[in-house]
């Protein structure tokens, strides 16, 4: 009975004859190709089941098949590259965790509860009955930020205009005496490290389930990032907002599956904190010493990075008027 034998094992749960290599097994007899075909579970799950266990399976996976059938996608949320997708029917009121015809399709009462999670903390949360938006501190964050980040475009225009004299200079000296030990050369401008943290590491979605083989699921997907030659806090908030919009279009949808009847309650939960600053994150600016701020902020307005109206109110915080 070698591998190129005629007479192929059975699989233990529908009798059909099953293949020779790369089968999936359940306690060590493998399974058919339509029986592995169903086979929707977490990672691992399978290795540990029995076959009646698995036979359990089958007839709930077999018990779905008409909400399999009846999925049409009418939403999808993508969490990037090879990370998946989660799908919803939203005229059926079904969901899908992931884009395989295969899947389980999910009723309002397999899902519990869902959280749309910024680096740890709630975006968007909702459960029958309760469906919360909280408000994001990411205005005052980039606010914080915008110093180091206009001292940074400033020393990288600098460095830049540096750099664009230099290979001027070496393209017109073109005698035997240009060295690249020349002083004038070695001696040139360090290029500026972007070392500013991005506000935002991650976001993730976390679902909840009530489901026999699913009882959570859970997905990471990348937050907006400063570009490192030109950042900027607009284009970052730009980014931030369209990112998190596509996450509140998901909490709302996954929302009228659990409870179309839930309103929606905004809440900011950093209203406290704001309110217990007696002053506002400026104050390391104003701490600058105005002789040597002033010149550098002018250095930016002329380079154009900033406007005449954010150089004048600049001055105007430097000096105290």
């Amino acid at each position: 009975m070698g591998l190129f034998t005629n007479n192929k094992k059975l699989c233990p749960i529908c009798g059909n004859p099953t293949p020779r290599l790369l089968a999936s097994a359940v306690e060590g007899q493998n399974l058919c190709k339509e029986c592995a075909a169903k086979i929707d579970l977490l990672d691992g799950v399978l290795n540990s089941m029995t076959l009646d266990e698995f036979r359990e399976y089958i007839n709930c996976y077999d018990a779905n098949k008409p909400l399999r059938d009846s999925f049409t996608e009418t939403y999808r949320y993508d969490f990037g590259f090879f990370k998946g997708s989660l799908l919803l029917d939203m005229d059926h009121q079904l969901l899908r965790l992931g884009v395989v015809d295969t899947a389980f399709a999910l009723e309002p009462s397999d899902i519990k509860s869902f959280r749309i999670l910024e680096d740890g903390e709630v975006l968007y949360e909702g459960e029958k009955g309760n469906f919360r938006s909280c408000k994001s501190d990411i205005k005052e964050r980039l606010n914080e930020l915008k110093p180091r980040i206009d001292e940074y475009r400033m020393l990288r225009h600098q460095y830049e205009m540096m750099e664009e004299m230099r290979r001027s200079m070496e393209d017109s000296r073109r005698d035997d005496n240009f060295r690249r030990d020349d002083p004038d050369y070695r001696d040139r401008m360090t290029e500026p490290d972007f070392n500013i943290p991005n506000p935002v590491e991650k976001f993730a979605v976390e679902i909840t389930l009530d489901h026999p083989y699913w009882k959570s699921f859970y997905k990471e997907t990348g937050a907006p990032k400063f570009d490192s030659n030109q950042p900027s806090t607009i284009d970052y908030l730009d980014d931030y907002t369209q990112k998190t919009e596509g996450l509140h279009a998901l909490a709302q949808n996954l929302m009228q599956i659990i409870d179309p009847q839930a309103q929606e309650q905004v809440i900011d939960p950093h209203a406290s904190t704001r309110s217990t600053q007696s002053a506002p994150q400026a104050a390391p600016v104003q701490a600058e010493d105005p002789t040597v701020a002033l010149p550098k902020y002018k250095a930016l307005l002329d380079a154009g990075v900033i406007t005449a109206e954010e150089f004048e109110a600049k001055k105007k915080q430097l000096l105290g008027l």
